[in-house]
């Protein structure tokens, strides 16, 4: 995912970033994990400062004011990852993975990569949701590709679906 996403981000975005992502860091309990900001923070600052570190988390983040379930930061991004609830075949975990999770991750990317451009707020966050609320409400199709980075459509095999950042 982060080999595609670096690729989407020179493509559309015409920026050399590096993208790390993994799983957001948590403190074990016995009832529940929890997050602690402290150990988000120390674990952030021990990555390289030129990457853009992206956080999956297995949970909708509560400090997010994007109605993507997810938060951005400089430098720092955090979505939901959701998981299929039940078993299938590799090709329908593939699509549900890219129906759910990806759309989430370019979304919160896009907000760094156009303030990294130096857009106003109105632009890396308002325009963002606008377009957010133009896919979700079917106005505007989300972009797919195929596991070679190679854009396809809905109905073709597909790993991928993002944005449309055309329309920013």
């Amino acid at each position: 995912m982060t080999r595609f996403f670096k690729w989407w981000i020179q493509r559309y975005f015409d920026i050399s970033l590096q993208v790390q992502s993994d799983i957001l860091p948590i403190i074990p309990g016995k009832l529940f994990d929890r997050v602690s900001v402290a150990y988000l923070i120390r674990d952030h600052t021990d990555r390289p400062q030129d990457t853009y570190h992206f956080y999956l988390s297995y949970f909708k983040p509560l400090f997010t004011d994007c109605n993507t379930e997810g938060y951005t930061a400089p430098s720092i991004g955090i979505a939901w990852w959701q998981r299929p609830t039940e078993s299938m075949s590799e090709l329908y975990r593939y699509h549900f993975y890219a129906d759910n999770n990806c759309p989430r991750v370019s979304h919160v990317l896009a907000h760094e990569l156009l303030r990294i451009k130096g857009k106003t707020k109105k632009d890396f966050f308002g325009k963002v949701h606008e377009l957010w609320d133009k896919h979700i409400y079917k106005v505007e199709p989300f972009l797919y590709f195929d596991n070679h980075f190679k854009r396809v459509g809905s109905q073709e095999s597909y790993r991928f679906v993002t944005i449309n950042p055309d329309l920013l």
